[in-house]
């Protein structure tokens, strides 16, 4: 059962990569991770030679806090122009940046310099996550393909990571810092080079209807996360995860140089050791994914992240330092991937790049807060009591938030022809993906016969249809009006006006029909304003060409 289960999910992964776009966005991605990865170990490095540990502390909080000031900005970018512009800008200003550090070091200019071009990489960088956070659900055919494609983001982040340790532990033993800088800089210009091969996407059809002023359109970000408590839950579970990956950034090198007394490439193999559980992680994950237990696997993950991240603190010898290391790793899949995917599922398509650039604006500086906290821990407990200590933070939270992640799970994969006839139909288009994965098990196949009245004029409406297949007549007063096929729709008007049945239909031979009950089809439409304004539209078109 579980062969076939891993088999399924390693089905679906690869067929993510028979779809040309996600292709492209999925290695264009590994390569980033080895740039952002690369820079952030030799970084770190490079901050302990010129500082010690505090350095190290103060170094990846000037790399990451201005991201939490420029991802609202980012976010906005995502949702107001095309997406793919938006990841190829910012791929090649972060890679030209990483250059510069590069070239800083080589002529000794002061630390305060290349710390300020690693703040400056990091806004570069920030419109790229909620870009492509948004961009997926769009290039994804079904909602299996999503989850199937953040299964293989993570596969391809990990992957990214796992060559930038493996890349940084080889060049930092043999070379220096501003080695490892160069090599991350060309990583970044391979995913820019992938990203410009991707379809030019068309600009949101929602940018003409905005109000033009930054601070009021990014904080639609803001009030989607707000009225949302659902989105508030997860966004707070990868808040909290990247607060203790913040942490880990820094305790990589503390624990290998200052603990273990392992030399400076080991906070390479530390880093690669990460790299190698989150890709044993992602493994794991696809067997969650495919049965939709995505809230066991945040639960999940928060323990074994949390278990991991103690072992160094109890048992000081090398191995435990990897082995921590190597559970971080998985758990950090765990969370990072469920998440993801849920805040896709759950997100508008209007405003989910600028939800989630807040939501990057809560990592940054989570990572941030975490990366300064470990100096303050370690002066007050010592590293093994900084390690327990943080150790503590994520199974809390999976414990105590437990019965409300089990309600977001996701269930039941939906049939694809089902999902993108509700897609493809403009009434649904702007819904969120969970609403439409919702309303596709809602569905209720119907198969009448030739000549059949599916719904007769003057009586009351309880059904929505779609046409999936064949087609049906229209007659109103008895006299016929025009026919309606495959992909069109009927049945709205009585449901959205409380009115009687304005028309007969009548079925034709080989139709198929889908149906949904009236309290799924109004709660979704009415329920979210663009889905409401299309189907009066729709409604209003049909009353004109009935009239």
């Amino acid at each position: 059962m579980r062969k076939d289960a891993l088999r399924r999910s390693v089905s679906a992964v690869s067929l993510v990569f028979q779809n040309r776009e996600m292709r492209l966005l999925q290695v264009s991605w590994a390569l980033q991770s080895v740039s952002i990865w690369a820079f952030a170990i030799a970084l770190g490095v490079y901050a302990f030679g010129v500082g010690g540990a505090t350095a190290v502390g103060v170094a990846a909080l000037v790399r990451l806090l201005p991201g939490a000031f420029a991802s609202p900005v980012g976010g906005l970018l995502g949702d107001r122009a095309s997406r793919r512009a938006v990841l190829v800008v910012s791929a090649l200003t972060s890679a030209a940046l990483i250059g510069t550090a590069a070239l800083a070091v080589v002529i000794d200019a002061p630390a305060a310099v290349v710390f300020l071009l690693a703040g400056l990489t990091t806004v570069a960088i920030c419109p790229y996550i909620p870009a492509e956070g948004a961009l997926m659900p769009l290039v994804a055919r079904t909602p299996q393909e999503l989850a199937a494609a953040n299964v293989a983001r993570s596969v391809m982040d990990n992957g990214g990571f796992l060559a930038g340790a493996l890349i940084s532990g080889a060049l930092l033993a043999a070379a220096s810092p501003q080695v490892v800088f160069a090599v991350a800089a060309i990583a970044g210009l391979g995913s820019a080079a992938l990203l410009a091969a991707m379809r030019h996407d068309a600009r949101p059809k929602y940018v003409s209807e905005g109000s033009g002023r930054v601070l009021a359109e990014m904080a639609k970000g803001v009030r989607a996360l707000a009225r949302d408590p659902s989105l508030r839950l997860v966004s707070i579970a990868v808040t909290m995860l990247v607060f203790i990956e913040g942490a880990a950034d820094v305790l990589a090198v503390i624990v290998a140089l200052d603990l273990l007394h392992l030399g400076q490439g080991a906070v390479g193999w530390l880093n690669a050791a990460w790299g190698i559980g989150a890709l044993i992680g992602s493994a794991a994950l696809a067997l969650l994914r495919q049965r939709g237990r995505l809230a066991a696997g945040i639960a999940l993950g928060c323990l074994i992240t949390g278990a991991a991240l103690a072992l160094p603190g109890f048992w000081v010898a090398a191995v435990a330092g990897y082995l921590a290391f190597l559970g971080m790793g998985a758990g950090y899949t765990f969370v990072e991937v469920a998440g993801r995917t849920m805040l896709q599922r759950l997100g508008s398509d209007e405003t989910l790049a600028r939800a989630l650039g807040v939501i990057e604006t809560s990592r940054f500086a989570a990572m941030a807060l975490g990366s300064i906290t470990v100096p303050g821990l370690i002066a007050l407990f010592g590293v093994r009591g900084a390690l327990i200590s943080l150790a503590a933070v994520l199974p809390v939270f999976a414990l105590a938030r437990w019965g409300a992640l089990r309600a977001l799970d996701i269930g039941a994969p939906v049939e694809e022809e089902r999902f993108q006839l509700l897609r493809d139909h403009p009434i649904f288009a702007p819904l969120p993906m969970e609403m439409l994965e919702r309303l596709s098990h809602d569905l209720v196949a119907v198969r009448p016969s030739a000549g059949e009245a599916v719904v007769t004029q003057g009586e009351a409406g309880q059904r929505f249809y779609l046409i999936a297949a064949g087609e049906v007549e229209i007659h109103v007063d008895g006299a016929f009006r025009h026919r309606s096929c495959a992909g069109d729709c009927f049945g709205e008007i009585a449901l959205l006006n409380d009115v009687p049945r304005t028309a007969t239909v009548v079925a034709t031979s080989g139709c198929e029909l889908l149906a949904l009950e009236r309290r799924h089809f109004v709660g979704a439409v009415t329920g979210h304003l663009r889905s409401d304004e299309a189907a009066a539209t729709v409604a209003e078109e049909r009353l004109a060409v009935s009239g």
